[in-house]
């Protein structure tokens, strides 16, 4: 159900906007405890003890007002901390994120990368900036103000004095282009560098994508399909003031993710650009839509981006992009992105579908850096199966022709990059829950590879363009927050070192187990162990995790959400099993879940716990909670039908978990994602295969309390689900709780509504399981 959101899962949790005034609800009755009056309101506090110690609640003062005066930066304010404490999830939150480094692209002996920070110590704002980072002498510099609530976004390093990046800085706080103009030595900069805006359109600029020799740009922008950046701003402006919100619908989708689709779309626009004798770079007044009058969007929504879904050729002469058929309702079906080139040479030029002949999914091209007709993408084999195989297709233009690269690999490709040779790629691949690096020779004469980080979970390569088999890279794992790292062509590995100052005052488990164990149909299958951060001495509580997806794994990474740590720094054992229907096993192991929602999976989990207790002495079987969301929502609505497996919880944690199947079929917006996994059939067609393992035909059996998250914007599994099955465990007057996020999505993405859900959590964790 969310195989590839949790996977970005990290990055989208902190780049949310921030809500000041957080909204939560809480409707409860302890129908068993009648004496303790039910909770009706959440502070933004933490509790941060183990469990079975008494509590200390950290409570957040309140900034009402910020700006760059108040400036704090996490490694200041934890300096001035006197004791470690137990690591929780405000910790979590003011880590700084770091993310989408580039080495400098001439000599390769420096980087600029993005840091996001929360306003310290309460988190009330965000801001995103530049920063350089000299890689001999280890020299940091801050590039961009930082101002709370300024995001800077998506640069382009054009030389070694130019940066192209997206900010919301403007004026109109309409999100717009910028220029860096840096100075030949930067080590020296003392102060910030103020950017220079050079766009200025009536709508937010969302993608930006720049041509190798800075000759051309392309942007996108949420237009009407017929109209152009100043119409649409106009229409807009006119059903403002019209006074009406009235939605209408003659086809699907109606909504996505957490956005109804009111006629707006991703557009790719292109323009040319060059440099003023000022230094700055002037666009063209006219910008071209490439897909002005289709009802379509590129990127695709709701999380595809231009990095990863356009490209330039080597020449700069012609653009590949992704799109979707969304011009009727069978977007809601079916798979079907397709690869689009077109020649920017020739003003009425139409864009060129290369992949129309396949009609699974197609996507992610990228042009060789040094062959003009040459490029790669992404490319699934069955249609309506999101979680299909992704292989690595070749394309040459000029003579029509597609080659598979690595036919015989049974991984699915996540990511690819070219090496700056043009015959070399880096591959991200899912194996054995890391996110490893491989790097494919020569995709022309030579298909061999080599395994160069084999462990953690890897993202975000930028190669050097001065030598091979040297980039650098975001890395992090169960133990370690996402850092970014240079890797050496000798195969040495360095990281730049931030967030040491607060890692270095809370505590955290130390370490991170991966064990195996005979599962469903007798075949291995894997899982985590993270102790207790305050040892194993004495016998301690388990959080079983249960994942969603589920084509999805828990993989060797922090997590901004359901991170070990945050369970382990409670006094918990950590148990997360990687059932049968998990990626990174192979494709077969991720198929095998097909059909088979409530069976295989199920077994793992029930051998799986019966392995953990076994083995590891320390876990009080008698003291067991398990948590899960989306498809393990699911797989908790169904344990609670099943005694055998219920009665060995305490009780039971549902986030935005399947509870109707049947009714999952007509309310989900994506139904490829319920046809396909139920054995591909709708639900008027095959009624019965929606009901075999269908949760709410098994409530008369549900005994066990259950804490119940919903978010109101959840349009992937609609809130009447929870709803349901909160009203389901009232009726049977069994000990329940529903939390309720009127202003959030499948996830949680305000910070203080995230530390709220970890408190609420805990806190019915240790009622029921102290």
């Amino acid at each position: 159900m969310d195989r590839k959101i949790f996977f970005y899962a990290g990055f989208f949790l902190l780049g949310a906007a921030i809500v000041l005034i957080p909204c939560v609800v809480v409707i409860g009755l302890r129908s068993n405890c009648s004496d303790k009056s039910p909770q009706s309101t959440v502070t933004a506090s933490l509790a941060t003890t183990p469990a079975g110690t008494t509590p200390v609640t950290l409570t957040n003062t309140i900034a009402t007002i910020w700006n760059e005066s108040d400036y704090q930066s996490n490694s200041q304010y934890y300096q001035s901390l006197t004791n470690s404490h137990y690591f929780n999830q405000t910790d979590n939150l003011r880590l700084d994120r770091l993310s989408s480094p580039q080495l400098h692209p001439v000599d390769g002996r420096s980087l600029i990368y993005w840091r996001q920070q929360y306003h310290m110590p309460d988190l009330r704002g965000s801001t995103t900036t530049l920063h350089w980072q000299d890689l001999h002498s280890n020299k940091n510099v801050q590039l961009t103000r930082p101002i709370w609530g300024k995001h800077d976004q998506q640069f382009t390093w054009i030389d070694k004095n130019t940066i192209l990046f997206l900010s919301n800085r403007a004026s109109s706080d309409l999100t717009q282009i910028f220029q860096l103009t840096l100075p030949d030595d930067l080590s020296s900069l003392s102060g910030f560098i103020e950017p220079t805006q050079i766009t200025n359109y009536s709508l937010n600029i969302d993608n930006l994508l720049v041509n190798r020799n800075a000759t051309r740009l392309a942007f996108s922008c949420q237009v009407y399909a017929n109209l152009d950046i100043e119409q649409t701003n106009a229409r807009k402006q006119a059903e403002l003031d019209s006074g009406r919100t009235i939605y209408k619908f003659d086809k699907l989708y109606i909504r996505h993710w957490d956005e109804y689709y009111t006629g707006l779309r991703n557009h790719p626009f292109i323009v040319s650009i060059n440099r003023q004798t000022n230094g700055i770079f002037q666009l063209s007044p006219y910008p071209v839509d490439v897909l002005f009058n289709i009802d379509s969007d590129s990127p695709t929504k709701p999380f595809g981006d231009a990095k990863a879904q356009w490209s330039f050729s080597a020449s700069g002469n012609s653009f590949a992009f992704t799109r979707q058929h969304d011009e009727d309702s069978s977007v809601a079906w079916t798979t079907n992105l397709d690869v689009y080139t077109v020649d920017l040479r020739t003003a009425t030029q139409s864009p060129v579908c290369i992949t129309c002949e396949n009609i699974a999914t197609d996507t992610d091209p990228s042009y060789s850096p040094t062959d003009e007709n040459l490029l790669i993408y992404r490319s699934h084999s069955v249609p309506g199966y999101e979680s299909d195989q992704y292989k690595v297709k070749v394309y040459n233009g000029s003579m029509n022709t597609k080659v598979t690269l690595l036919d015989n690999w049974d991984r699915s490709i996540q990511a690819m990059t070219w090496s700056p040779n043009g015959q070399s790629l880096y591959l991200e691949i899912g194996e054995e829950a890391s996110n490893v690096i491989y790097y494919l020779e020569n995709i022309y004469t030579n298909h061999s590879v080599d395994l160069l980080i084999d462990n953690g979970t890897s993202h975000n390569i930028h190669p050097d363009a001065t030598q091979e088999r040297t980039f650098v890279f975001t890395y992090e794992s169960i133990l370690e927050p996402a850092n970014i790292y240079l890797y050496s062509w000798n195969g040495s590995i360095r990281a730049l070192n931030h967030n040491t100052a607060l890692l270095g005052k809370v505590i955290l488990s130390k370490e991170a187990e991966k064990f195996s164990f005979m599962g469903a149909n007798n075949e291995t299958v894997w899982g985590w162990h993270v102790p207790p951060a305050n040892g194993t001495s004495q016998k301690a509580p388990l959080a079983f995790l249960i994942h969603g997806g589920p084509q999805n794994s828990w993989y060797d990474a922090w997590g901004s959400g359901w991170n070990f740590q945050s369970y382990s720094a409670q006094g918990y054992a950590v148990i997360a099993i990687n059932f049968h229907g998990s990626d990174s096993y192979g494709q077969n192991f991720t198929d095998s879940i097909t059909g088979a929602y409530g069976s295989l999976p199920y077994e793992d989990l029930k051998l799986g716990l019966d392995y953990a207790l076994a083995n590891f002495s320390y876990i009080d079987g008698n003291r067991v909670v398990a948590l899960g969301a989306s498809y393990g929502g699911y797989m908790i609505y169904w344990i609670a039908g099943q005694p055998e497996m219920s009665s060995r919880f305490r009780t039971l944690v549902n986030h935005n978990g399947l509870f109707d199947m049947r009714a999952m079929g007509y309310s989900t917006e994506e139904l490829f994602f319920t046809e396909h996994d139920v054995g591909n059939y709708t639900v008027y067609d095959n009624p019965s295969a929606y009901e075999v393992y269908n949760p709410v035909n098994y409530v008369a059996n549900w005994t066990q309390p259950m804490l119940i998250i919903v978010g109101a914007h959840d349009y992937r599994v609609p809130e009447t689900q929870g709803i349901g099955a909160f009203t389901a465990l009232q009726r049977r007057n069994i000990t329940s709780r529903l939390l309720y996020f009127p202003t959030e999505n499948h996830w949680v993405l305000n910070p203080h509504h995230s530390i709220a859900w970890f408190e609420e959590v805990f806190n019915w964790m240790r009622q029921h399981a102290s």
